[in-house]
C-alpha cells in the first residue's frame, strides 16, 4: 500500500509542473496528478511534466483528467462527439504511460437530476469495455470512480456495470466524501466490490443540519484506518491518496501536517 497526495488538493495554489518540487520538499513520494485543462494534455507539456517528475524522485500513481471537458461524451450518441472525446481520453491515456501512472481515474457522464438520457447500463457497458481495452494497450488500469454527481454514485451500479461488461479490466477508486454526498456509507462500497477497488480518495466529511462538512483527515471522525483494514482483507494492496478542497485549509503548512498526521495514523 502506497499513500501520497493528489495534486487537486493544491489546486490554484500551483501549477501541476510546479507540483513535483513541492511533493521532493514535504517528503511525498506517491502523487496522482489532476490533469487541469486541455493543454495539460499534450506531448510537450507532458514531456516537460515527466522530465521534472523524474528530477524530483516522483511516482505518480494515477493521472484524473478534469472529467467535465469530455467524459459525459464518451457515451455520446452523436458520432463526432464520441471521438472527439475517444481522442482526448487516447491522450489522457499517451499522458498517463509517459508519467509512469498505472490508473486512470475516471468520473464518467454526469447524471444532473431530469437532465441525464441514454445512459442505461445496456448502452454503457459496451463503452466501458472498449475504455478499458484502451487503456490496457497502455499498461493503465481504468478505475471509475463513485461521484455523487455522476453515475455511478451507488454500489448498486458499479455490481450491474461490471455484471453487463464482457472486458474483465474495470476497477474502482473510492472517494470517501463523495460517497458521503451521495448519502451512502464507504463501507458499502468495500462490501459490495472491495476486491475491484484499486485506490481510495480520503477528505474527512460529515453532514450536519443536511450540510456536508469537509475536515483535513485525520481530524475528523471517520474511521480511514478501519476502512484500509477492511480492503486489506479483501487483497487491496492499492494507493492511499490525500485529496482534499484547496479552500479547506489556510496554509500549505496545514496541509502538509495533516498529510504527515494521516499517514502516520495509517501504520
Amino acid at each position: 500500500m502506497r499513500v501520497g497526495i493528489s495534486t487537486a488538493s493544491f489546486y490554484n495554489h500551483y501549477m501541476i509542473e510546479d507540483m513535483p518540487a513541492v511533493y521532493r520538499d514535504w517528503g511525498v513520494r506517491y502523487a496522482e496528478y489532476f490533469l487541469n485543462s486541455l493543454c495539460e494534455y499534450e506531448p510537450d507539456f507532458i514531456e516537460l511534466l515527466a522530465r521534472r517528475t523524474e528530477e524530483n524522485g516522483v511516482t505518480v500513481c494515477s493521472v484524473h483528467p478534469m472529467s467535465s471537458m469530455f467524459e459525459s461524451q464518451l457515451f455520446s450518441l452523436h458520432p463526432r462527439q464520441k471521438q472527439d472525446a475517444f481522442r482526448i481520453y487516447e491522450k489522457v491515456l499517451q499522458a498517463g504511460k509517459r508519467l509512469g501512472a498505472h490508473r486512470y481515474c475516471m468520473h464518467g457522464a454526469s447524471h444532473l437530476s431530469g437532465a441525464a438520457k441514454n445512459l442505461e447500463i445496456f448502452r454503457v457497458a459496451p463503452v466501458f469495455d472498449e475504455l478499458c481495452c484502451m487503456a490496457e494497450a497502455y499498461d493503465i488500469r481504468l478505475t471509475l470512480e463513485n461521484v455523487s454527481w455522476c453515475f455511478c454514485r451507488e454500489p448498486e451500479f458499479a455490481l450491474r456495470l461490471l455484471d453487463a461488461m464482457h472486458s474483465d479490466g474495470l476497477h474502482f477508486t473510492l472517494d470517501v466524501k463523495q460517497a458521503v454526498r451521495s448519502g451512502v456509507d464507504p463501507f458499502s462500497f468495500v462490501d459490495a466490490i472491495g476486491e475491484r477497488i484499486d485506490a481510495v480518495h480520503c477528505c474527512d466529511c460529515r453532514m450536519e443540519d443536511g450540510k456536508m462538512q469537509y475536515l483535513l483527515p485525520p481530524y475528523g471522525g471517520f474511521d480511514f484506518k478501519g476502512l484500509i483494514d477492511k480492503l486489506r482483507a479483501k487483497g487491496f494492496d492499492g494507493d492511499v491518496l490525500l485529496e482534499v478542497y484547496s479552500d479547506m485549509y489556510g496554509s500549505l503548512d496545514e496541509l502538509r501536517d495533516s498529510f504527515y498526521a494521516f499517514e502516520k495514523s495509517l501504520s
